[in-house]
């Protein structure tokens, strides 16, 4: 039985809160610190502590301090982005809360609705140099909550040496049927523990197989919450992956970046933004693919951005703005890409002499790049119910590990969606009218 983790006190206040007001239309870059050398202290909480990401936001961090602007950045680092955003909320109500953060894809959205983020629209450089559809995910109600910074796409990853051993033709990753259909032969043939690793819920199983739904014509929800897992493409998405585990030598591993750095998965989908660590780190030769289809192609998008948080003063407002355009320049969004595997942010980032002769040399990174015309924005069910991410990959744990058919997994976590979208729809109400 799936347990509902998600309460109606989460967003606990939004619903009485005042409308927010419509945002400006005009963007214009902050202006400098004013008191230069007032060493204004920045506190910054972000989620990248460790690895090759880690490695690269302190880069940026040191980088940025030794402007000397009037602006020192302190970091505190935390192990992912769940981490960051319960340490926000547990700060609240006391004002322990940082200047700016990293607030992924499903966490901003709970401080929008808190009336915990400032809106950006003053703030943010260059804004039509952002990927549109990046940029676009933190939009709402004519404001801008958020820029994106460590953004991703899941892709596939496949072992070419466990491909090679079991003579399996890499084209197989290009639909779901026709890899289910080598997936044994790449066991029985080669070291590999499993064909292909399914993330448990701790590790975004939800956004993993948030592609596959789509691929087999599901949806988690629709843009207006109405709960869609547990009706025919949804479904059938379940089934299909769960036969992957019954009859196809496929298996649910706690994080399978690790398990396919370590050798034991033939294949996975994993983010853009291990891409990074699994080149660092890896022990066998490996390829990246887009997302395989079945009736159609289905890929979302994924990742973090930079907010900041309501509270700071003018003054640490700029500061931060300071350091947001910073990060997410031409420059940096190009290093930050190349080092990470996150995607770039910048249309001039992509486009840039620099990140074009890295392509040239590293064709897992073109995939992503490839694939990102093609994504969406994800369904509000994951994205926008508290826990939604959480209660979804629960449901597809009982799928994968305890052999629940999928009818069965999604009609349960589609009544908890049902019950933990109200408190949303009525904050929203208040909110936006």
């Amino acid at each position: 039985m799936i347990k509902n983790v998600s309460r109606r006190s989460f967003i606990k206040g939004a619903a009485g809160a005042a409308a927010v007001g419509a945002a400006s239309s005009r963007f214009f870059a902050p202006t400098m610190i004013s008191a230069q050398g007032s060493g204004v202290e920045l506190i910054y909480w972000h989620a990248f502590n460790s690895g090759a990401n880690g490695e690269a936001q302190t880069k940026l961090i040191e980088d940025f301090n030794a402007l000397g602007n009037g602006v020192t950045v302190v970091p505190t680092g935390y192990a992912n982005y769940e981490e960051v955003a319960n340490a926000i909320l547990t700060g609240l109500d006391s004002g322990d809360v940082p200047h700016i953060a990293t607030l992924s894809d499903v966490w901003w959205f709970s401080f929008y609705l808190r009336q915990a983020l400032v809106e950006l629209s003053p703030f943010a450089e260059n804004p039509d140099d952002y990927i549109a559809s990046l940029f676009g995910d933190y939009t709402r109600n004519g404001g801008q909550w958020g820029v994106p910074f460590a953004r991703s796409t899941p892709i596939f990853y496949y072992n070419v040496e466990a491909f090679d051993a079991a003579g399996v033709d890499p084209a197989v990753v290009g639909k779901w049927s026709d890899f289910a259909g080598a997936s044994a032969s790449l066991v029985d043939a080669s070291d590999v523990t499993y064909s292909f690793g399914f993330g448990n819920a701790a590790s975004y199983g939800a956004w993993t197989m948030h592609g596959a739904v789509w691929a087999f014509d599901g949806r988690y929800s629709d843009e207006d919450f109405n709960i869609l897992i547990n009706k025919e493409g949804s479904v059938a998405a379940g089934e299909f992956m769960r036969d992957m585990v019954q009859t196809k030598k496929a298996g649910t591993v706690d994080n399978p970046t690790n398990e396919f750095i370590a050798g034991t998965l033939a294949a996975m989908i994993g983010s853009t933004g291990s891409l990074g660590t699994i080149t660092k780190d890896g022990t066998v030769e490996f390829k990246t693919a887009k997302l395989p289809e079945e009736i159609k192609f289905g890929c979302p998008t994924g990742g973090t951005g930079l907010s900041i948080i309501a509270g700071a003063t003018d003054e640490q407002q700029q500061a931060a703005a300071t350091f947001m355009n910073f990060c997410t320049n031409t420059e940096n969004a190009s290093f930050w890409s190349q080092y990470t595997g996150y995607m770039p942010v910048r249309t001039s980032a992509i486009e840039s002499e620099d990140y074009q002769a890295f392509l040239a040399e590293h064709p897992n990174n073109q995939v992503a790049i490839e694939q990102l015309p093609l994504t969406q924005p994800q369904d509000s069910a994951r994205v926008f119910i508290p826990n939604g991410d959480a209660n979804i990959g629960k449901a597809w744990e009982q799928i994968l590990v305890n052999n629940t058919p999928a009818q069965q997994a999604f009609d349960e976590v589609a009544a908890l969606l049902e019950e933990d979208k109200a408190p949303v729809i009525e904050a929203l109400s208040a909110i936006e009218g």
